[in-house]
């Protein structure tokens, strides 16, 4: 019997329609992921990794496709009438249960398959670069479906299986379904899983749990994959262990356990009613009435009375369900979680926030996309058809309500669901300020979210109820609605559609900074906004002009509707609609296309291609250097412009004679002139203009150049440099390059391979060629007047020589007392203003007037750094250090150019340091960004391999060794652990394979990573007053010629002197090759022995590996000093000399070793390398807690 009834299921759901439907989604899907030409750098656009990653997430879709089958296998028999037959017959409960849920599960799986197939296909495409394809291997794709899609289309089928089994009902199994996915959003906020785009550092215990408790397996994919490099993401499958086995067999059996329970408490009988007693008839007397026609007021009153009415019964019918209460609680915990996670120690360093009201809306933004799109996408589906559910449409569409009226209603309360959101998230915000003891409400910021992100909502409810109006199946017309958004203005770059008057609902929100307010330029909002809401008054005329109503409401009904009497009223509407779409629409084409010239992708590709092949002949040029710069600025914030005239002297400090000369412009020139030179050409699309001198420029011979900058806002441009407060003009803006630059080539060969051009090889890197690479940064004397609005306060570099006001208008004038790097920066705002005076040096903040919070604990930390750089480096060459604030739009912690400092809002000023157990993240970027007064400016090292070492990895080393003297060792521990996942995780994604210390080009996963790593080795190696040592010497050389070359080899050769000569190679591997390391402690005990010491034992496991030029990883041998430490709590809280019982290093050269320690103290903690010193995937691992 049971074959028979699979064998009809099989029969049965073969012959959906929506079986092919969803089959062909999943096929396109698979085919337009496959061809997207997207994977991380170096990771081939097939590998095993890459289409583990796709099917993990698509594996979501899964939950759509069981809800799907589990309604038409479960409640098919409920909706025709059957299961009365069906309980009678001989099918036992058992036979019954295992055929459904087959169906369910089979029917699943078949219908997600099509993916691969797609994906496959897709990965055939001409636009792919063959060189990041694989072989085709048949276990990259069976894998994924064996991990992935199997156990998650169990998992869901069970859930969705049993509850439209127990509740027999169509919209609790769809409720189940979208619970699901909320659930999951839920749990991957509260458990900080990877899948979720915070900044909050994942736990060892956090990341356990997220990879365990994800249903779907995609926490516990991350887990396994996150430090893969592309080597391994290339070769690798993933295995099937650890946390990755552990959650498919928990929720397998969860799945099991589900069934277990559904299968105990369904009944498979008809349940006899109880008949309800019926009360006796109670005979009245009828008063005989003639009847009397009732007139029906259709006056204004009567409309209003009828459109608030069916308002109030659809927000009724919506506040009595189920779903909408689900959603709301878990918008509220997923809003508050929001708020923890961040605003109380979810830093980058586990740092906390103030809790101002911009920052609480910043972290709320993104999931009130998704939940109010929740919201109108589920009910745009419920209102639109719910009077035919209840059978109410015949009563109904004889009243006299106009179609206007019924669809206007259910649009307004549609659009009050997403209000009900931000109304409950202000109420949230508001009492989470307080909690925190955060008083500063921003009210007029709460009250634009109604207005600025309230708008694209207004399209998407309007689009969710026409594709209802058209559609026949309200679920269809939801899956067409969610498709149709999410292609069309989400992922609409990713598959071409650029423009933003082709995506759909697209509306950019205006930024918004505490410093600077709101941005001024809105004229893209209020375009685009007018240009999506006209649509979407077209869209409201057609759907209520079609509205079902009637007995005859099918599509062909529909149709004759659509052509046929049409009112005056209508066509004006549709007309003046039409007209607003049309001129919004030429407003934004005009703005986007002319004003400023829009450019596509493949634009600025064919730009890029334009420049080489007009310009590579000059490559390799000598070119002139700055040795002198005068800028007179005048910054017009209110306005987004300014006028720049600068005043360069150039010198050839080459050997060479020089003949031509390229230019290349940042922002466009108004003018530029070069002394003795003709302009030979101006390419405006590339910005290049290129010079030949009348008499070719001779060695140490110098000419001036001249040119004016007079920058205007066009069309809809961004420009964050100069706003009406908090303007911060960097060099990088505006300062003209010189000689060809290769940055500015297409990288990728593929593309240039279809272009025609050469392949662009990775040039060979020998230690000979690093001794003569690059060039250092040139010098140069500065000067500049600054002119600015009547209520703000400009500053730059150098000593401040004049200041008056003229015409309404403030003055500054500067000028350096020697020659600077230039790299020089703008500020102006209004600015309160604290100084300080700290041995000679005049220690000047400029800051947001409200933003007071951290300004002593600054002064108090940039007088350390000056004290400890002054006595360990050498003299500060300025009389002062200015630090400006800038507004939180700019993405970097800070930036020091010469003698000044700029530091971002929400990165400093509004960081909460109260408690005295958090980490200081004041005190460590302040540190940070002085110590770059040294290390960079002051120690200058050439431009090229090894030189971001010289600038951001000492800079690493001088904040750890001042946190470290003041703050304890648990904040080296904290610095070690941001810097050692910031190595592994940027070296997962690197677009080149990855180089040695001592010849990094800039990778950010090095400067700001394993840098630090090393250095922190070098001092437990050497110690840190032989480290000081090396670093003056090399400073003294460059203070007292400038010409002294500076690079990683001179700095090998400096170390050598002070290391004993048995560690050498040692340090030759740190920097000479990529090494890495896996540390453990296994276990350890103690005992107490009879002198009342304590005798700890241990064992360690260390093991040590290089990474080869391939990128593959090989185990070699180990055998060096690593220090082992007792502590009575753990490292990264050790905060006091206290806390540290034993603290040494220890010859490690076996893989597994034993160390018994003998101290006074009982340890609470045991540790190898507890701080950090080594670049070890997991440094968790290598503390433990003691047991007896």
């Amino acid at each position: 019997m049971i074959i028979d009834l699979l064998k009809f299921e099989v029969f049965y759901q073969r012959k959906q329609r929506a079986l092919i439907g969803l089959s062909m989604i999943f096929l396109l899907y698979g085919l337009m992921i496959g061809k997207q030409n997207f994977a991380p750098a170096n990771v081939n656009f097939n590998s095993a990794h890459q289409i583990s990653y796709y099917t993990s997430f698509m594996s979501l879709g899964t939950v759509f496709i069981i809800m799907f089958f589990a309604i038409s296998g479960l409640l098919r028999d409920l909706r025709y009438k059957m299961d009365s037959i069906i309980f009678t017959t001989s099918i036992t409960k058992f036979q019954f249960f295992v055929s459904r849920f087959f169906g369910v599960f089979l029917f699943g799986l078949l219908t997600f398959s099509p993916f691969f197939i797609g994906f496959l296909i897709g990965t055939q495409s001409p636009g792919l670069d063959p060189d990041r394809l694989s072989d085709f291997n048949l276990m990259a794709y069976l894998w994924p479906w064996v991990i992935f899609i199997l156990p998650n289309t169990f998992i869901v089928s069970a859930i969705l299986f049993s509850v439209a089994l127990l509740t027999k009902n169509n919209i609790a199994t769809y409720l189940g379904a979208t619970s699901i996915y909320v659930l999951y959003i839920v749990c991957s906020i509260v458990l900080n899983s990877p899948l979720i785009a915070q900044s909050i550092p994942p736990t060892e215990s956090g990341m356990m749990i997220a990879a365990l408790l994800d249903p779907f397996g995609i926490a516990a994919f991350f887990q396994q994959t996150q430090f893969w490099t592309p080597f391994e993401k290339n070769t690798e499958l993933l295995s099937l262990s650890g946390f990755l086995l552990q959650n498919r067999l928990i929720w397998v059996l969860f799945g099991f356990g589900i069934l277990a329970l559904s299968y105990k408490f369904f009944s498979f009988k008809m349940v006899n009613q109880r008949l309800k007693k019926e009360k006796k008839a109670v005979r009245t007397k009828v008063c005989k009435t003639a009847y009397r026609p009732i007139d029906i007021n259709l006056n204004a009153k009567g409309r209003r009375l009828a459109f608030t009415s069916l308002i109030e019964s659809d927000m009724r019918a919506a506040f009595k369900s189920l779903p909408f209460w689900a959603i709301i609680l878990a918008w509220l915990f997923i809003v508050i979680s929001e708020f923890v996670s961040r605003i109380q120690g979810g830093g980058e360093y586990h740092d906390s926030l103030y809790a101002t009201s911009n920052i609480l809306i910043t972290n709320f933004l993104q999931p009130l996309e998704i939940f109010a799109l929740l919201l109108i996408v589920f009910y745009s589906g419920e209102l639109a058809n719910r009077n035919r559910d209840y059978k109410f449409e015949g009563i109904l569409d004889v009243t006299p309500v106009s179609n206007i009226a019924l669809f206007l209603s259910k649009w307004v309360s549609l659009l009050l669901l997403p209000i009900i959101l931000i109304s409950s998230a202000i109420l949230m915000s508001v009492v989470f300020q307080i909690s925190t003891g955060f008083y500063e409400f921003n009210w007029p910021l709460y009250a634009s979210l109604y207005y600025y992100n309230g708008a694209p909502f207004v399209l998407y409810s309007l689009f969710a109820l026409f594709l209802q109006s058209i559609i026949p199946n309200k679920y269809l017309g939801m899956g067409l609605t969610v498709l149709a958004i999410a292609l069309l203005n989400f992922a609409g770059p990713s598959i071409g559609i650029q423009h933003p008057m082709l995506r759909l609902g697209y509306i950019p929100l205006p930024s918004y900074t505490e410093m600077n307010g709101f941005a001024q330029s809105t004229k893209d909002f209020y375009h685009l906004t007018m240009y999506w809401f006209s649509l979407g008054g077209i869209l409201a005329l057609i759907s209520f002009k079609i509205l079902k109503r009637g007995a005859n409401s099918d599509f062909k009904s529909q149709v004759q509707k659509f052509t046929s009497s049409w009112r005056k009223s209508q066509l004006t509407a549709v007309s003046v609609f039409g007209v607003l779409f049309l001129s919004s629409g030429s407003l934004i084409y005009y703005n986007t296309n002319v004003l400023s010239e829009y450019r596509s992708i493949d634009d600025y590709l064919n730009t890029q291609e334009r420049y080489e092949r007009k310009f590579k002949q000059f490559h390799g040029l000598a070119t002139l250097n700055r040795i002198a710069l005068k800028t007179e600025l005048d910054l017009y914030p209110n306005e987004q412009s300014y006028d720049l005239r600068a005043n360069e002297i150039l010198k050839n400090e080459s050997s060479k004679s020089i003949s031509e000369m390229l230019v290349q412009e940042k922002e466009q020139m108004a003018k530029i002139q070069i002394e003795g030179a003709n302009l030979v050409e101006y390419d405006s699309l590339t910005g290049t203009y290129l010079f030949e001198f009348k008499q070719p420029i001779q060695p140490e011979e110098e000419v001036e150049m001249t040119y004016e900058i007079n920058k205007r806002i066009k069309g809809y441009e961004v420009n964050n440099s100069v706003v009406k407060n908090g303007t911060y003009l960097s060099f990088n803006a505006f300062y003209p390059s010189f000689g060809y630059n290769v940055g500015s080539e297409i990288d990728n060969n593929f593309e240039r391979e279809k272009r025609g051009l050469p392949k662009k090889e990775r040039e060979a890197s020998i230690e000979g060629h690093l001794e003569v690479y690059g060039n250092k940064l040139d010098r140069a004397s500065f000067e500049t007047v600054i002119s600015t609005e009547a209520n703000q306060t400009a500053v730059s570099s150098g000593n401040l020589i004049n200041q008056w006001t003229a015409d309404n208008r403030n003055y500054f004038h500067y000028k350096a007392t020697l020659a600077i790097l230039p790299a020089i920066g703008y500020f102006s705002a209004d600015f309160a203003i604290k100084k300080d005076e700290h041995n000679g040096v005049s220690i000047e903040q400029y800051y947001h007037p409200s933003h007071s919070y951290n300004i002593d604990r600054i002064t108090e930390s940039t007088e350390l750094t000056l004290d400890y750089c002054i006595e360990n480096v050498g003299a500060y060459p300025f009389d002062y250090i200015r630090i400006a604030e800038v507004p939180a739009h700019w993405s970097f912690g800070g930036y020091a150019h010469p003698g000044l400092i700029s530091m971002v809002e929400d990165r400093l000023y509004l960081a909460d340091i109260r408690d005295p157990n958090g980490f200081d993240i004041v005190a460590k970027r302040t540190i940070h960004e002085v110590a770059h007064q040294w290390w960079g400016h002051i120690l200058s090292p050439n431009r090229g391999e090894g030189a971001s070492f010289f600038v951001e990895g000492l800079a690493k080393y001088t904040e750890a060794i001042i946190m470290e003297k003041h703050y304890g060792k648990g904040s080296v521990w904290n610095l070690a652990e941001n810097a050692n996942r910031r190595y592994f995780q940027g070296r997962s994604f690197a677009s080149e394979p990855e180089p040695p210390i001592y010849k990094q080009l800039g990778e950010s996963y090095i400067g700001y990573g394993k840098n630090l790593t090393v250095m922190l080795a070098l001092i437990d190696l050497i110690g840190e007053e032989a480290v000081n040592q090396v670093l003056k010497t090399i400073t003294d050389r460059q203070r007292a010629d400038y010409d002294y070359s500076v690079n990683t080899l001179v700095l090998l050769d400096e170390l050598y002197k002070v290391t004993p000569k048995q560690y050498h190679a040692l340090i030759d591997d740190w920097f000479k090759k990529v090494i890495t390391y896996d540390l453990s402690v296994e276990e350890a005990e103690y005992q107490q022995l009879e002198s009342g010491k304590y005798e700890v034992s241990l064992t360690i496991n260390a093991k040590r590996f290089q990474t080869q030029e391939n990128g593959a990883s090989e185990q070699i041998t180990i055998d060096e000093p690593i220090s082992i430490g007792l502590f009575t709590a753990s490292p990264e809280n050790v905060s006091n000399e206290e806390s540290i019982i034993y603290l040494a290093p220890h010859q490690v050269n076996q893989t597994q070793m034993q160390f018994k320690l003998i101290v006074d103290q009982l340890p609470t903690h045991v540790a190898i390398d507890p701080f950090g010193t080594r670049s070890d995937e997991n440094l968790f691992d290598n503390t433990i807690r003691l047991l007896k």
